[in-house]
């Protein structure tokens, strides 16, 4: 029963989500460190991850049988991820780039002392130094979520069908 249960298609959707999610986690942090800005690093991400994500769905998710030709398929998952990445471009410029101080505040982030644990560790404080970049990895993290429910509704109902 457990055999079963783990070769189903939403633990495969899911593990494979959760290795799709860090890849996508770790080009988008590199490039935002590395290019120091918001916007450019969720266009790399996202190209990235849609190669990889296609790969992985078509070939250990949907094992069902697919009809349609593999060129149709990827131009279908493209457009369905480039409607996501739509999302995510919108909800970053909305979270992060134009009011992250409306979100600061709701959030109170602007009231964390980012010396003290766990933000106070090198590896951490790295990445989150302050309330503009918790929000940043705070938001990151809500789209990704958004971004993984929609996924796997455009891929199941309208690629791999």
């Amino acid at each position: 029963m457990l055999k079963h249960y783990l070769k189903s298609e939403k633990i495969k959707y899911l593990f494979w989500g959760v290795v799709t999610t860090l890849v996508y986690f770790v080009v988008r942090f590199i490039s935002m460190g590395l290019l120091h800005q918001a916007m450019l690093p969720v266009l790399i991400a996202q190209i990235v991850t849609v190669l990889f994500a296609f790969v992985v769905n078509k070939f250990f998710v949907f094992s069902t049988d697919q009809n349609r030709h593999i060129l149709v398929q990827l131009w279908r998952f493209i457009a369905g991820r480039l409607f996501v990445a739509g999302i995510d471009f919108l909800l970053t410029y909305i979270m992060i780039e134009r009011y992250s101080g409306v979100f600061i505040h709701l959030l109170r982030l602007d009231t964390i002392n980012f010396q003290l644990f766990p933000f106070g560790l090198s590896w951490v404080h790295r990445w989150i130094y302050d309330s503009i970049s918790l929000n940043s990895v705070i938001a990151v993290f809500l789209i990704q979520i958004i971004a993984i429910v929609a996924n796997y509704f455009i891929s199941k109902f309208m690629i791999f069908d």
